[in-house]
């Protein structure tokens, strides 16, 4: 049998699936996938007792989070719309480094009204707020 050829490519699939999640994200919608700070508090603290690796599982999906919000603005900024942040070209931060700044801002309690973050809130918003301080835009 003969492959069937790709009309499309699969980074330019991954591309527009993650500009259509940052878009999501920008616009208030969850993900699927999303974690919410309930769940993220309780699972932060089974990866202090449980270590199947060297990294855990929670410091391989938030690191993986901040990675697809950083690609995720930039191919916004690419299609024409505004950065939500502005991460330099070689911006990377590993696993423990990204649940520090999170639990920074969690422990911040910066909510949109001041607050503190309620339980249902996905963490990949808390993660945008996050990248947003890290790496703010000049004006």
């Amino acid at each position: 049998m003969k492959p069937i050829p790709r009309k499309t490519s699969r980074f330019g699939a991954a591309a527009a699936a993650i500009a259509a999640l940052a878009l999501a994200a920008a616009l208030g919608a969850a993900p699927a996938g999303a974690i919410k700070l309930e769940n993220y508090q309780k699972y932060r603290l089974d990866s202090r007792n449980v270590q199947a690796t060297y990294k855990s599982l929670l410091e391989i999906r938030m690191e993986g989070v901040l990675q697809d919000l950083i690609i995720a603005n930039r191919a916004a900024v690419v299609a024409g719309a505004k950065a939500l942040f502005c991460a330099p070209e070689n911006a990377q931060l590993r696993g423990p480094d990204v649940l520090k700044l999170l639990d920074t801002e969690l422990n911040a309690g910066t909510g949109a009204d001041g607050k503190p973050y309620p339980g249902d809130t996905n963490i990949e918003d808390v993660m945008l707020k996050v990248a947003q301080k890290r790496w703010p835009c000049a004006q």
